[in-house]
């Protein structure tokens, strides 16, 4: 079973999160995996190095609910 990916984009962070890093970024990612849907998020400034990456498993309900709330805001 391969992953399949919607998403996989370094985007910018917090610099809280960051500090002292200048224009901070992390990989985010959207896939399914085993008919799951997982957003995996990684460490700052750390694009596929495949350590230090949060992951979350959305059911269909809660990634719908994301999808609409990201669609909102950006019409906001």
């Amino acid at each position: 079973m391969g992953a399949n990916f919607y998403f996989d984009e370094m985007l910018p962070t917090v610099g809280p999160e960051a500090p002292g890093i200048a224009n901070p970024q992390r990989q985010l990612e959207l896939f399914t995996h085993g008919g799951k849907i997982c957003l995996r998020i990684g460490a700052v400034n750390c694009e596929n190095s495949g350590t230090n990456r949060y992951t979350v498993e959305l059911s269909p309900d809660v990634a719908a609910e994301l999808a609409s709330a990201l669609k909102l805001l950006a019409e906001a």
